[in-house]
């Protein structure tokens, strides 16, 4: 029974590892690029044009929005929900101390 971290059997010398290294450099050099593979596959093709179809519906989404400032938007969508969280973020400059330390109206 070998014992359960024993690396005896594992060979260990300089050529094994050198035509390890060729082999990994020939099927590197011999694969072409992604972009290359991606041309192809149908699989390649099948994603890329659904990742167009994405962006396209996504832009047309995006100017022909009924929302006229698409800033504010973003700016409403991250602020925190509570009032001191809403306070910090959208604030210019450092809220009241009011508004932290009693919430709502700040007295």
């Amino acid at each position: 029974m070998p014992e359960l971290f024993d690396t005896g059997q594992i060979r260990d010398d300089s050529e094994y590892w050198d035509a390890l290294a060729g082999r990994v450099t020939a099927h590197a050099a011999g694969s072409g690029s992604g972009l290359a593979w991606l041309a192809r596959s149908t699989v390649g093709w099948s994603v890329g044009s659904l990742l167009t179809a994405v962006a396209l519906a996504s832009v047309v989404v995006w100017t022909n929005g009924s929302s006229t400032r698409p800033r504010e938007d973003w700016v409403d969508a991250l602020a925190p929900a509570d009032t001191v969280g809403r306070a910090i973020f959208l604030a210019d400059g450092p809220p009241a101390i009011g508004i932290l330390l009693f919430g709502e109206g700040g007295s």
